[in-house]
């Protein structure tokens, strides 16, 4: 008979390969560093190694009275990971100013590995790093940075960086014009 914590090493996994999405990133100085930050959450991902995803979930007002053990994320029944989409689905979150303190917008490709969940517009993973970084000409939030020094700023991600001849709430429909051709 098999126990339920063994059942989880007999599954097999659903994907073999890192999977490629979409998302959007804030871009937050700190200490004189740029750093891509999630638009949603107060995380920074480090430059030149993986993110690696905790759940971050708030615990609900009478949360010490309904504690939830911690567990790795994602997890399939919590909303944690680190998450990327289609192409359509984040053009939403590079229009609005993100909920984060921030000096800029980019959007770009992200590699997805380790633990995955597939969820209702994408996928939500354990770890994560930056394939390429889009920065639209109207990147900057409350800084006065032009684009390149925006590039330039992000470069210790060591992935190609684009600077994208549009403005960032229509970034994502310019890209996606882009694969179609």
């Amino acid at each position: 008979m098999i126990d339920s914590r063994s059942a989880r090493f007999l599954e097999a996994p659903d994907y073999a390969e890192a999977i490629e999405g979409w998302r959007v990133w804030r871009v937050v100085c700190s200490d004189d560093r740029y750093s891509l930050g999630s638009v949603v959450k107060p995380t920074l991902w480090p430059p030149g190694e993986p993110l690696q995803a905790d759940c971050l979930r708030t615990p609900p007002l009478l949360g010490w009275l309904l504690r939830r053990p911690p567990h790795p994320a994602p997890e399939t029944h919590c909303e944690c990971g680190i998450y990327a989409a289609e192409l359509d689905y984040v053009g939403q979150y590079l229009a609005d100013v993100p909920a984060q303190p921030a000096v800029a917008r980019v959007l770009g490709q992200v590699s997805l590995w380790g633990d995955v969940v597939e969820c209702e517009r994408g996928f939500r993973a354990s770890r994560a790093y930056p394939l390429r970084i889009y920065v639209p000409v109207d990147a900057a939030v409350e800084d006065d940075r032009y684009p390149e020094e925006l590039a330039e700023c992000l470069s210790a991600y060591r992935v190609p960086i684009e600077l994208l001849p549009a403005r960032c709430a229509d970034a994502a429909w310019v890209l996606g014009r882009r694969q179609l051709v």
